[in-house]
């Protein structure tokens, strides 16, 4: 079996396997059509074209003959019966995911999609309510940051992107890149305001240009541990994947390994330019799979209510001292939320944040279910109006 294509190198785990099983027997009424199919991952996109790598499954029990063939293709494209099967646009292949392929001569045809053990997804852009899927099958997310200044640090896209990480199953790891562009004092202070607001969540400082931070980095994750990256354009999403593939490598073995395009960025405003056009999935010589997406201008949200529970632990655990159980936080008798804003112990901008992005995902579940959308709309006019309110109370109007 040749190194490079070791199924477990690219991410493949026991659970696929069952995945796969079920799969397979689902479609054993058809003719020999097992026989025919091979397990790929999808390393590319690039509109509804797909770069895919067929893992050497040979040494693998449980594989017919034809299943066992290897490479990396390029240009793939779905199956005419995909494309009428499809639910929505979620459910096209994207970068990360484990698809079944099938020859037709020549060419091989994406026939399915396995079930995803993750999902990075988050609402379209635009006056929609669907849900767009940025990666799949991710083990960690870096949450990208950088220490440049401008508008690079941002707590409130981290708790964005947090959210949906939780909604993902993906364990977030917040990433402060360019330390090597920040002053001490601003260095500790960030890391501090993650850590204040985000205790349980893993914070790493690194550089990508002088290689700070990331061996410590590396040592976190094992080889076939697949990253997704979520950040801007303009936070060295790309340049944190070429440096890291040179973490600990020497250059003869890192010099024949595709690296990600760096772009520049805007002295004016410190904004990055989109060097990335499309998802690609990088194999690093040190194992790591990172896959390196577009830098996004909005962060609409996809997920639960829980999700944002899970993301606010701390206004959640305070919550637990409410007199109501299904108190909104916003004016209340007995809100133990509301008391911890008033003594300090909670902070004014994190709980604003927090009504927000809670306000937000009540109407994602409005649009999405119609039958609870007047009584939502009752509910969160209310807090609308509170947050208004404290606002114009504390003078941020």
């Amino acid at each position: 079996m040749q190194s490079n294509l070791d199924p477990l190198s690219w991410g493949w785990k026991q659970e696929l396997f069952s995945l796969w099983t079920l799969e397979v027997s689902s479609l054993s009424s058809q003719t020999d059509i097992s026989s025919f199919l091979l397990p790929a991952r999808i390393t590319a996109k690039n509109h509804h074209q797909y770069d895919i790598v067929c893992p050497d499954f040979s040494p693998f029990s449980g594989f017919l003959p034809d299943q066992k063939k290897s490479g990396m293709f390029s240009n793939v494209q779905v199956q005419g019966s995909f494309e009428h099967a499809l639910h929505d646009e979620s459910s096209y292949p994207v970068t990360g995911d484990w698809v079944m392929v099938q020859g037709e001569g020549d060419v091989l045809r994406i026939k399915k999609v396995l079930p995803r053990m993750t999902a990075l997804s988050r609402g379209r852009a635009g006056n929609t309510s669907t849900e767009q899927v940025l990666a799949a099958n991710i083990d960690t997310l870096f949450i990208v940051n950088a220490l440049d200044g401008g508008r690079n640090f941002l707590p409130p896209m981290i708790e964005r992107a947090l959210i949906l990480a939780k909604h993902s199953r993906a364990s977030p790891h917040i990433i402060l890149n360019k330390a090597d562009l920040s002053s001490d004092e601003y260095k500790e202070e960030a890391v501090r305001e993650c850590e204040n607001s985000f205790p349980s969540i893993p914070c790493t400082l690194v550089s990508a240009k002088t290689g700070e931070g990331l061996a410590e980095l590396c040592s976190c994750f094992s080889p076939g541990t697949t990253i997704g990256m979520l950040g801007k354009s303009g936070m060295g999403k790309s340049a944190l994947v070429n440096a890291l593939e040179k973490t600990g490598v020497n250059l003869e073995e890192s010099a024949s390994v595709q690296t990600a395009g760096e772009g520049e960025v805007r002295q004016s405003d410190l904004r990055g330019r989109h060097t990335t056009t499309s998802s690609r999935l990088y194999k690093l010589s040190s194992g790591l799979l990172i896959i390196d997406s577009p830098g996004i201008r909005e962060l609409k949200l996809w997920g639960t209510e829980d999700d944002i529970e899970e993301s606010f632990s701390d206004i959640a655990s305070l919550s637990l001292g409410c007199r109501f159980s299904d108190c909104t936080h916003s004016g209340e008798p007995g809100c133990a939320v509301q008391e911890a804003l008033i003594s300090g112990q909670l902070e004014q901008n994190r709980y604003l944040r927090y009504l927000e992005l809670s306000k937000e995902i009540a109407f994602l579940k409005t649009r999405t279910s119609e039958g609870a959308r007047r009584s939502e709309e009752r509910k969160w006019k209310q807090v609308s109006k509170f947050q208004k309110a404290l606002k114009k109370e504390r003078g941020l109007y």
